[in-house]
């Protein structure tokens, strides 16, 4: 074990020794220009390989797919219906598909996916071999560096000692790397060049035996344009919508924009019809000009203020409230104003105060103003 580590960590040192030029290196252009090469092909064989299962499993995915399709439409049908026979004969399309699908598999493994897989697997021991020559290269370069740096030492008895076990090693190495060296040389040429007969197999196959599967689902939806030729499938495009358009749909309305949303707002409470009857009686009086009969029913009656005309009605006591925030009415009910002004308050009860402002009656949030 401990001569097992102790050769690895030889190993790396003259792997590294070798990268940062402090040894010499084995080179053989030929070599590695073959080893790329294989590799390359490698690479390329391995994707053909996965695609080709991936192509399948596509195949399966789309008849899956086709049958989830069938059932939803059947299930959007009445089963008396015209149209949900086709609807339902996608399932059986989908079903038979996956049967051709099956022998597609089965005619494809022996003239194409276990020649391939097998075909991979000499690419893989090409590369395995081309590791353990990497290993023969380290070690023969290590051993050949060794007996270079005791032939240099001299002749002392510690060299002498250790020279000939080296030089051995070191012979055995080169043999080991020279002979697996001439043999990849002459293999991996041959693999390289073997690749153009063996892929002309892999293609025949995959045309074969593709064309044949599709011809088998070319014919099992041949039948079912029969069963919609009374339908214009472009009809689709101008089909108009039978709902309320948005622009006239009540969820288009925003309820949030109701300033009782709003932070601080409260909920509007409406007058009662006695309040709403007063209310008008009096913004009526106030804002209307009298008809010829009503000023001279005015002249002619004493007037118990002296002479002067009569104020507008009262609602029982009048206070004043300042406004904190600003606030916009959304309709002719509610008083508009802004923080600062002086709201007479005609009646605080509730959520919503009946005041004015500069001759105009309406509602106001409490919870906008401050008694005075």
């Amino acid at each position: 074990m401990a001569n097992k580590i102790s050769t690895q960590f030889a190993r790396t040192r003259q792997m590294l020794f070798t990268k940062t030029g402090h040894s010499e290196e084995t080179i053989d252009v030929q070599y590695h220009y073959e080893k790329e090469r294989t590799f390359s092909t490698e690479e390329r064989l391995v994707k053909i390989q996965k695609n080709s299962k991936k192509l399948v499993e596509l195949y399966k995915e789309l008849n899956k797919i086709t049958t989830d399709i069938a059932q939803d439409a059947c299930d959007l049908y009445d089963t008396q219906d015209p149209m949900w026979t086709p609807g339902s004969k996608l399932r059986d399309v989908a079903t038979n598909n996956d049967k051709h699908l099956l022998d597609y598999t089965d005619q494809m493994n022996e003239p194409y996916t276990k020649p391939l897989a097998d075909y991979i697997s000499q690419y893989k021991e090409a590369r395995k071999r081309t590791e353990e020559l990497t290993t023969r290269k380290v070690d023969m370069d290590r051993y050949k560096n060794e007996v270079g740096k005791l032939r240099e030492k001299g002749a002392g008895s510690s060299s002498k000692a250790k020279l000939a076990p080296t030089e051995e090693k070191f012979r055995i190495c080169k043999e080991g790397y020279d002979s697996l060296h001439e043999e990849l040389l002459n293999d991996l040429p041959r693999l390289n060049d073997d690749k153009y007969i063996f892929i002309n197999y892999l293609v025949a196959s995959l045309v074969k035996y593709q064309s044949e599967l599709h011809n088998k689902i070319s014919y099992e939806w041949s039948p079912l344009p029969s069963f919609t030729k009374h339908v214009d499938e472009y009809s689709g495009r101008d089909h108009q919508p039978v709902i309320t358009s948005v622009e006239r749909s009540a969820a288009s309305t925003n309820l949030r924009s109701d300033p009782v949303f709003k932070s601080n707002a409260s909920i509007k409470m409406k007058p009662s019809a006695q309040d709403q009857q007063q209310f008008s009686s009096v913004d009526k009086d106030i804002h209307q000009s009298p008809n010829p009969s009503t000023l001279n029913l005015q002249k002619s009656t004493p007037n118990p203020y002296g002479g002067a005309s009569a104020p507008p009605p009262s609602y029982g006591g009048s206070s004043s409230a300042t406004a904190l925030y600003d606030f916009a009415g959304v309709d002719s009910s509610e008083l508009s104003f802004r923080a600062g002004d002086i709201i007479t308050i005609h009646k605080s009860e509730g959520e919503w105060w009946e005041g004015e402002l500069n001759g105009v009656y309406g509602f106001a949030p409490g919870s906008y103003l401050r008694m005075n």
